[in-house]
């Protein structure tokens, strides 16, 4: 007999079991950083004159007042042409691009997590932002890159980029984040309006692997066995996506429809893909679990195998399907970030980073 298990979710959809999980944008902490001017003497003929620091429009422009042979004096500003006893007016700052981070402060996840960042303009050059961004993992200084990619967060912020690392983050870390940016170019007639920080910690590195062949889930935690847990993936023309996922989201309440079934209230639901892959309980397809593929693209488990999944699994651990049946994921089908190689990654997707 075929069993549906999941629905599919639409982002932005509205109603029961729709969840647009792009939505919820934090507001990112403002951190301004004052501009330190060093006074300069600049020398002409053979005489010399003093540098002066000048406020003009609320931005600090440098001034130099210069007397030649003859006894004549001029003025110059910062990057602007001589002039007789006036200074030129600052640059008009370019069209602002806001930035928000997606998640809170003080966040705790699985080691693979991308950090996300929202833009309400699409940035035409996004070198100055990759040299900007500084990430330090227990101290020490990391590398990693951003990508760009479409989002669809909401009309205010039409542009995100993920940041990762080459590989997961370590385990049982503390990882912060420094996006100096404000007044940064952002490309032509841009720049970026604030700076923000962040920090998150990592738990254990838990790595779930499903094999299709055995339809069966493997679970590691630091590298050592936690458990084998029987499965039932998507049925022949609803194929779970082949590919590495990462714990989007956990205890929605979700809608599953199917012949002869309809059932809201879905327990220990745990989120793989915005168009809705879940890990989750099945007792209706208990008979499949374990032997054949017959869900909508969920991973069914059995209830106590899902309930302690649920209890043991966290935001941002590493759910990989080994052979699934259906297309490889992508990184707009949820946090498929991993499934992007990493040459092409520190490319910078949808906006140049290098």
């Amino acid at each position: 007999m075929r069993y549906y298990a999941c629905v599919t979710d639409q982002p932005g959809a509205a109603g029961s079991g729709a969840v647009n999980y792009r939505g919820g944008v934090t507001t990112p902490k403002s951190s301004p950083r004052p501009r330190l001017w060093s006074a300069f003497a600049l020398l002409a003929g053979a005489a010399l004159a003093l540098s002066a620091c000048t406020s003009g429009g609320g931005k600090a422009t440098r001034t130099v007042v210069v007397t030649n042979s003859n006894g004549k004096t001029t003025t110059a500003t910062t990057g602007g042409a001589t002039t007789g006893g006036s200074t030129s007016q600052s640059p008009k700052p370019g069209i602002p691009v806001h930035v928000a981070l997606k998640f809170e402060d003080g966040s705790h996840f699985g080691v693979g997590i991308p950090i996300i960042a929202f833009f309400t303009r699409k940035p035409t050059d996004g070198i100055p932002f990759q040299n900007a961004t500084k990430v330090t993992v227990n101290g020490a200084s990391a590398k990693g890159a951003w990508f760009f990619e479409t989002s669809s967060a909401d009309k205010k912020y039409p542009i995100e980029a993920h940041y990762r690392l080459q590989n997961y983050w370590p385990a049982h870390s503390q990882v912060h984040l420094d996006l100096p940016v404000k007044g940064l170019s952002a490309g032509a007639g841009l720049s970026y309006d604030d700076s923000l920080t962040s920090d998150f910690s990592t738990g254990a590195k838990n790595i779930s692997v499903v094999d299709d062949t055995t339809h069966m889930m493997t679970v590691t935690t630091d590298d050592h066995p936690y458990g084998t847990y029987p499965v039932s993936l998507g049925a022949a023309d609803t194929p779970t996506l082949r590919g590495i996922k990462v714990i989007m989201e956990k205890g929605v309440s979700i809608c599953m429809k199917g012949p002869g079934y309809n059932e809201c209230g879905i327990k220990f639901t745990q989120r793989l893909t915005y168009g809705g892959e879940y890990l989750h309980s099945a007792p209706w397809n208990l008979r499949n679990i374990g032997h054949f593929d017959s869900s909508n693209g969920c991973t069914n488990l059995t209830p106590a195998d899902a309930q302690k999944l649920y209890a043991f699994l966290e935001i941002g651990d590493v759910v990989t399907h080994l052979n699934a049946a259906g297309a490889k994921m992508q990184l707009g089908q949820g946090y498929g970030d991993w499934n992007v190689p990493w040459s092409l990654w520190q490319t910078g997707g949808l906006v140049r980073t290098r």
